[in-house]
């Protein structure tokens, strides 16, 4: 097979990827050769295992980015080639791509990986062959100490609990419940509700994890109402949620659950089911799209881009995609200058204020994130949909 059918070859199957709607766009099959002539961005994702719906999410808004990007370009400038290598959900899967896009691809940078564990190994293996990388995950270890190469556009941990505090204050509680999941999510979020509650005037009555083989949260609902809890907090993710929600509704109390952040599809947070009523939680301006006012900074680029991702792909995008979709446009616009490692690292981190789909980053060399709590869309639900619970002033 010659070089030019290859090619051929390579950009049918992505146009096919493109035009249908959850198909898997293959493995590029280029060789270095190939890539002469472009810049590869490379991308770490999950397209098969547990994550996949998620990562396939991301990998459409990258794919979507790619060809907008390109379409504006110069004819005289090299064009930008991405390169997705499938991690398949495992932490030495991403370790190994990005190893991979880094030395057989020579990519100018990577996106990815999605997923917490494997956001950590393929940040060591950056920081080793000294490529910048942008997670669409952001785990406080991974941002905490700041790592030279690494940078993340999606929400830490910390600006969720940071939302759904200035709620809580704003409410005028004092006294919370947590209750977190003995997972990796859980355990961060326990760390810094607990860390910051004091300093928001908070106090908290009850601090508990669950096992994930738990079904009946009734203990943990009586107690926190006995001792006078005024909100309580659950720090997890899946089936956990509705079964909270399906014992506030059994004590019938009626006491506010607050959920960690929501970043792509919750079945069970859908619907008319009654016992969900009430829950608030904090998503990606990408995801509540719909809910945003008129003054929100970005609103019509986020319109646009959830419009054209539905026309191309039939569907909405998450917020995963909006957190890939930024991590291409920044990579994008640190390319300008050429694609050198060293110089594209350095531009991302002296960009200043950055106008994104996810909020403004304002990424600096002590921040490698730059959002802020109010860039996350506090919703609440209210006759099985989603509406504001109120917005930054």
């Amino acid at each position: 097979m010659d070089r030019n059918f290859r090619l051929r070859l390579l950009v049918v199957f992505a146009i096919l990827a493109v035009g249908v709607p959850g198909l898997l766009i293959p493995q590029p099959a280029i060789s270095q050769e190939e890539a002469k002539g472009r810049i590869v961005i490379g991308a770490v994702l999950d397209l098969t295992g547990q994550g996949a719906a998620r990562g396939r999410h991301a990998r459409d808004a990258l794919l979507l980015e790619e060809y907008r990007i390109n379409q504006g370009r110069l004819a005289s400038l090299p064009r930008i080639q991405l390169v997705v290598i499938d991690s398949e959900g495992k932490t030495r899967g991403a370790s190994k791509a990005v190893k991979r896009l880094a030395g057989e691809f020579g990519a100018a940078a990577i996106i990815g990986p999605a997923e917490r564990g494997g956001s950590l190994a393929a940040a060591l293996e950056a920081e080793k062959a000294r490529i910048p990388l942008v997670s669409l995950v952001a785990p406080e270890a991974l941002l905490r100490p700041v790592r030279q190469w690494v940078f993340a556009t999606a929400h830490p941990v910390s600006l969720a609990v940071g939302r759904v505090f200035f709620h809580i204050n704003s409410r005028g509680f004092r006294r919370i419940a947590i209750l977190t999941s003995g997972k990796a999510l859980g355990r961060e979020g326990r760390e810094i509700l607990s860390g910051l509650a004091p300093d928001r005037g908070l106090s908290i009555i009850l601090n508990e994890r669950f096992s994930e083989k738990e079904h009946n949260f009734l203990p943990f609902l009586q107690k926190s109402h006995l001792r006078g809890a005024q909100a309580f907090l659950h720090w997890s993710n899946g089936a956990s949620r509705l079964a909270l929600a399906r014992a506030r509704l059994a004590l019938d109390i009626q006491i506010p659950i607050y959920l960690s952040m929501v970043a792509s599809k919750s079945y069970e947070l859908e619907g008319g089911n009654r016992a969900v009523e009430g829950l608030i939680f904090p998503v990606p301006r990408v995801f509540a799209a719909e809910l945003l006012t008129e003054n929100t900074p970005g609103r019509e680029r986020i319109r646009k881009f959830r419009s054209n991702f539905r026309r191309r792909f039939g569907q909405f995008p998450d917020g995963l995609a909006g957190y890939a979709a930024d991590a291409f446009r920044i990579i994008g616009k640190a390319l300008a200058g050429g694609p050198r490692r060293g110089l594209v690292r350095r531009r991302i981190e002296t960009m200043g204020a950055y106008q994104g789909l996810t909020g403004i980053f304002r990424v600096t060399a002590s921040d490698h994130n730059g959002l802020n709590p109010y860039s996350l869309v506090l919703v609440k639900i209210k006759g099985g949909k989603w509406v504001l619970t109120e917005t930054k002033k």
